[in-house]
C-alpha cells in the first residue's frame, strides 16, 4: 500500500493508538491562525537556517547536497541523561537533525566536498569521525550505520547517475510520486516499509522528505516543480507524532504509555511502532481537511496548505516548545528509517 492509502488502514485497524477528532481540531486552529499571521510559509521553517546557499554551489550541487542530508537524517534522539549530540556552528549550537546539518556543512567550510557523492563515497570511518565530530561527548547514534548509507548511496550515484542526483529528478518528470518511487527502488535505505495486519504498508518517512526539501529548495519550481506535491504525506518519525499527542490528536492506550514512560526501546515494525507512525500521518490528513474548512470559513485562501507544511509547522513547533513538550513521551526504536 501507498503511504496514503496505508495511513488510513492503519487508522482503521490500530489498536493502541486513537486519532481523537478534538485534537485535530486543536490543531488545525494553530496552524489557521499561523496561516492569518503570515507565518506558515517555506521561509519560516528552521531548516532554511541551514541551507548553505552562501557557499556557492550550483543547482546540481544543492540537489547532491538535499539528496545526501536526507539519506543520513535518521535517529538523533538522546536517552534521557545523556548529552545530546551538538554541534556549534556559525556562532549557533545546534542539537540532533540541525547538528548533523551543521557538521556537513562545516565540512564544506573546510574544503570538504560534501556534496559531491565521488567524494563522500570513498570518506574512512576515521575521516568522518573527524567530519561529524560533536561538542559534547557524545557521539552522533548509529555513526557507522551513517557511514554504510553514505558508501552505498554515493556509489551507487556515481556508478548509475554519473554523480548527478538531478538525473534522478528528470528522469522523475515532475512528478514527486515518481522520484519517491525511483528513489526507494534504486536506494534501499529509503525503502521504509513494514508489515501490518497481514498487508505490506509503505511508511517512506525519508524518501518523502527528500522530495518535500527538493521542492522547499526549488520553490516549487525547475526540478523542484512537483504536479502532485499535495499527494505526499507528513514524515512519520517519533517527534511530530510527540507533538500530536501533547495537542490531543493522538491517544495512546494505557498500556503503550506505560512502555513509553519506561522508555522501552521498541523494533522497526512493531504492531505498537507502525500504529504510531501510520496514524500520525492519517492524523495529519484530518488535520489538513479541517484547517481549509476554518479558512474557507473565514474567507481566507488556503495558502498552498498541504501535509508537508503541517509536519515542518509540528517539528517546529516541538523545536520550539521542547522543555513544554518533554513531560510528553516518544516512541523510541534504533533504526536507519527514521
Amino acid at each position: 500500500m501507498e503511504p496514503r492509502e496505508a495511513a488510513e488502514f492503519i487508522a482503521k485497524h490500530a489498536k493502541d493508538v486513537t486519532i481523537v477528532n478534538e485534537g485535530v481540531k486543536n490543531i488545525a486552529k494553530v496552524i489557521a491562525e499561523t496561516i492569518k499571521d503570515g507565518k506558515l510559509n517555506l521561509e519560516s521553517f528552521k531548516q532554511n537556517e541551514v541551507l548553505p546557499l552562501d557557499k556557492g554551489l550550483t543547482t546540481e550541487e544543492l540537489a547532491n547536497w538535499v539528496f545526501i542530508i536526507d539519506a543520513i537524517n535518521f535517529n538523533f534522539w538522546t536517552p534521557d541523561g545523556v548529552p545530546k549530540y551538538s554541534v556549534n556552528y556559525n556562532g549557533k549550537t545546534r542539537n540532533g537533525y540541525l547538528a548533523m546539518v551543521s557538521a556537513v556543512n562545516r565540512a564544506i567550510d573546510e574544503g570538504k566536498k560534501m556534496y559531491d557523492p565521488k567524494y563522500y563515497s570513498k570518506l574512512t570511518v576515521e575521516d568522518l569521525k573527524v567530519i561529524f565530530r560533536s561538542d559534547t561527548e557524545s557521539e552522533m547514534p548509529l555513526f557507522e550505520e551513517r557511514v554504510k548509507v553514505m558508501h552505498e548511496v554515493g556509489s551507487k550515484l556515481v556508478e548509475k547517475f554519473d554523480g548527478s542526483f538531478a538525473q534522478i529528478l528528470k528522469k522523475a518528470e515532475g512528478s514527486a510520486l515518481k522520484l519517491i518511487d525511483l528513489v526507494a527502488r534504486e536506494f534501499p535505505c529509503f525503502r521504509d516499509t513494514a508489515v501490518y495486519n497481514g498487508q505490506e504498508v509503505k511508511i517512506y518517512k525519508r524518501v518523502q522528505i527528500l522530495a518535500a526539501d527538493i521542492w522547499m529548495l526549488y520553490r516549487g519550481e525547475g526540478l523542484g516543480a512537483f504536479v502532485d506535491i499535495d499527494k505526499l504525506t507528513i514524515f512519520a518519525d517519533y517527534r511530530v507524532p510527540q507533538a500530536m499527542v501533547y495537542f490531543g490528536a493522538l491517544k495512546y492506550s494505557d498500556e503503550l504509555m506505560d512502555k513509553l514512560k519506561k522508555e522501552m526501546l521498541f523494533q522497526n515494525g512493531d504492531s505498537e511502532e507502525v500504529e504510531i507512525r501510520g496514524c500520525s500521518m492519517h492524523a495529519a490528513e484530518l488535520i489538513v481537511e479541517e484547517t481549509r474548512k476554518i479558512l474557507k470559513a473565514g474567507g481566507l485562501p488556503t495558502a498552498g496548505l498541504n501535509s508537508i507544511k503541517v509536519d515542518y509547522f509540528l517539528w517546529d513547533y516541538r523545536l520550539m516548545h521542547a522543555e513544554e513538550l518533554n513531560s510528553t513521551p516518544y516512541h523510541r526504536v534504533r533504526c536507519i528509517y527514521y
